[in-house]
């Protein structure tokens, strides 16, 4: 598990020492200053002892020439779509890390993953750092504790060996949204699966906990794939009237599918939530003025940007963190889900 280093990070001169070389040619090599006429046998020998070391140049004395602030904690984006609610919680952290006057960076490269990685995040010569587990393997946890990097969390669907782990589990979004359906009284559903590459796998996870709600109560659940526009839809939609075994309600992805099959259906003349209800996850923005007003699927992101907030500050303060876990998902009904046959309009809870 992720302990901060106890001593200083590797410099230049431990590089040199390690290659057996000055520290005028290490400092050629990793600037790779031309003309510096240095062998490459001798290239090879820095760059390995850079690397055994965790050695990163340190940019803080560039930084404060330029007046570019060291990060406190760096944000790695990921280039993986893992929910709006996710994605809300991580903005709520770094709003309440600047409030506290450190500074926050976020990180939009999504590209190398590893080691590569982690010696691009050390140059920025972190205090701590929060990145997608898929990323940030156990050689890249390593390289930022030598890099003197004091509290690491990574985020997950499952909880890693070498790290803290933000564990975030997406079958509840799914399970939740069928659970209250059936609840409802439908029996026939359809979930709504994104197209979108880099939500492969949360989408699955979550259809795979919408699949279990509906065994649990004896419903049918049939998949469709779409993008977010109504136009991707709009055959799906226009078929409804004409299927023997049309579903009485979709459950989506996420809201921003959500929305557009309740606009597909509408332009086919079928009415939400008398006709099909609907509801989404992440309560994205303007779902809850959406019309009819949107049923979601949601945790409180501002509840986990709290508990990271203080796993960062017990870290920073020399104490062990294993494990964080997200808050439990709730449903938050609205007026486009009802029981079946039923215009009625649900609530808040």
């Amino acid at each position: 598990m992720f302990t901060p280093h106890v001593v200083k990070a590797p410099t230049s001169a431990d590089v040199a020492l390690a290659a057996g070389v000055s520290r005028a040619t290490v400092s050629f090599v990793l600037n790779d200053k031309p003309n510096s006429r240095v062998s490459d046998d001798t290239r090879h020998r820095v760059l390995e002892a850079a690397r055994l070391l965790g050695y990163t140049p340190n940019t803080a004395a560039r930084s404060l020439a330029s007046g570019e602030a060291v990060s406190g904690l760096l944000f790695t984006a990921s280039g993986r779509d893992s929910g709006a609610t996710l994605e809300r919680a991580f903005a709520a952290l770094l709003a309440r890390t600047v409030d506290d006057g450190v500074d926050a960076l976020s990180h939009v490269e999504t590209d190398l993953t590893g080691a590569e990685a982690a010696q691009l995040w050390a140059r920025l010569r972190p205090e701590a750092v929060l990145a997608e587990a898929a990323r940030c393997d156990a050689e890249a946890t390593e390289l930022l504790r030598l890099a003197g990097v004091r509290a690491l969390i990574v985020h997950g669907q499952e909880p890693v060996g070498y790290a803290p782990t933000l564990v975030v589990p997406q079958e509840p979004f799914g399970d939740a949204a069928v659970s209250e359906l059936t609840r409802l009284g439908h029996d026939r559903i359809v979930f709504i699966a994104p197209t979108d590459p880099t939500a492969t796998a949360t989408a699955a996870a979550r259809l795979s906990g919408a699949r279990a709600a509906a065994a649990r109560a004896g419903a049918t659940l049939t998949v469709s794939h779409a993008g977010t526009s109504a136009a991707s839809l709009r055959d799906w939609a226009r078929g409804w009237r004409f299927d023997a075994e049309r579903p009485t309600a979709v459950a989506a992805y996420d809201d921003r599918l959500a929305m557009a099959a309740v606009r597909a259906l509408a332009d086919a003349g079928i009415h939400v939530p008398h006709d099909v209800s609907v509801i989404g996850a992440d309560d994205h923005a303007g779902s809850a003025e959406f019309i009819p007003r949107l049923s979601t699927v949601a945790f409180d992101a501002d509840a986990l940007a709290a508990t990271l907030h203080d796993a960062y500050t017990r870290m920073r303060a020399g104490e062990r963190v294993e494990r964080v876990d997200a808050p439990p998902v709730r449903v938050i009904a609205r007026e486009s889900t009802a029981a079946p046959s039923s215009g009625g309009a649900g609530r808040e809870r």
